[in-house]
């Protein structure tokens, strides 16, 4: 179970300076690397287990029940604020089976809708997305001031759809003015879309521009009250760093130790047509492979990864040195009913 270090770290360094202990000391009777112990002493551990925190306790003469830590406390649930094409809400479990035990920073370069962010509710993380529009609601999070006026926003587009008032809001990206819109008015404008599109899918033309017809919903409800308020908590009592660069750059403070998820839009299937249209600039073969070699140079500086793709001849190849799992899915977003439906994709990471 993973669970804040804040104070318990203070606590175990306490306890070890009142033992007359060095890390070093420590570190040789209870079997945990200096390293961590020091990272644990300074509450910046993410992912650490009460097996791990129960070993240190331990060799202190200690108890894990004596420390006041948040045992008790439940993550709260929360979801996703868009409807996202490949968002990984029917693979958390699988995805989190499969995670490093202990870990840093979290990071996320292609964070969609958020599924997995919001699951593990990392203590400093940073996510990134190609999707400018996306990328402003996360920003909305971040302040009170924001996040008020995105929900007023949306309180608006809510009490105002009808499907003319759908395409007017659509159509405004069309316009040059668009681009300087106050941040809030341009996020709730994507979250209503995706609410209020057909079948919740984001499609830009090439062009850039949203073209996803009206979803003919007489009423809609751009988002759950209760769940955009714990995001707002969960975003003030965390530390979140958040961009809209390449995925190379997104990525480029990593250190060994961090954990690093990859979903970036797939590969098409093998003779099968895919929707990779999340923005104006599809996402090639050229850039798999750059992503694969982005891979490699990661894994030979320690850091943990884990990446989702289709289960491609193409993708199989690219990471043909990395541990493959083949996993059953579902493609939930398409125009077309006959083109969802159970497709195989793969979990490639970097360790056992």
């Amino acid at each position: 179970m993973e669970i804040s270090l804040t104070k318990i770290g203070k606590d175990i360094k306490n306890y070890r300076l009142e033992a007359g202990m060095s890390q070093e000391d420590l570190s040789l009777i209870c079997g945990i690397d200096r390293g961590q112990l020091s990272r644990i002493e300074s509450g910046e551990v993410l992912g650490v287990t009460y097996l791990t925190i129960e070993k240190i306790l331990n060799s202190l003469g200690r108890t894990i029940e004596y420390v006041e830590i948040e045992k008790k406390k439940e993550i709260v649930n929360l979801k996703p604020f868009v409807k996202w094409a490949g968002g990984k809400t029917q693979l958390l479990s699988v995805i989190e089976k499969n995670m490093p035990k202990e870990f840093n920073t979290y990071f996320e370069p292609f964070v969609g809708g958020g599924a997995l962010l919001f699951k593990l509710q990392p203590q400093k993380f940073y996510i990134n997305d190609l999707n400018e529009e996306l990328i402003l609601v996360y920003k909305c999070f971040e302040t009170d001031s924001l996040f008020n006026a995105l929900k007023k926003e949306l309180i608006k587009h809510e009490n105002n759809h009808s499907e003319d008032y759908y395409y007017k809001i659509r159509e405004e990206d069309r316009y040059e003015l668009f681009k300087t819109y106050p941040i809030y008015v341009r996020a709730a404008r994507v979250v209503y879309l995706n609410k209020a599109c057909f079948n919740g899918l984001y499609r830009v033309n090439k062009s850039g521009y949203f073209n996803v017809p009206f979803g003919k919903k007489k009423t809609i409800k751009c988002f759950d009250r209760e769940n955009f308020e714990e995001i707002r908590k969960f975003f003030k009592t965390h530390k979140p760093i958040i961009t809209n660069s390449d995925f190379e750059t997104a990525v480029k403070d990593a250190k060994k130790g961090d954990f690093i998820y990859f979903d970036p839009p797939y590969d098409v299937l093998d003779n099968k047509k895919t929707f990779t249209s999340y923005d104006k600039d599809s996402f090639t073969k050229n850039d798999q492979i750059r992503l694969a070699n982005l891979f490699k140079d990661l894994s030979k500086k320690g850091v943990y990864l884990m990446l989702s793709n289709h289960n491609t001849s193409f993708i199989c190849e690219l990471y043909k040195d990395f541990n493959i799992k083949v996993i059953p899915a579902k493609r939930m977003i398409n125009s077309k009913a006959d083109k969802r439906g159970d497709v195989e994709e793969v979990l490639i990471t970097n360790y056992e």
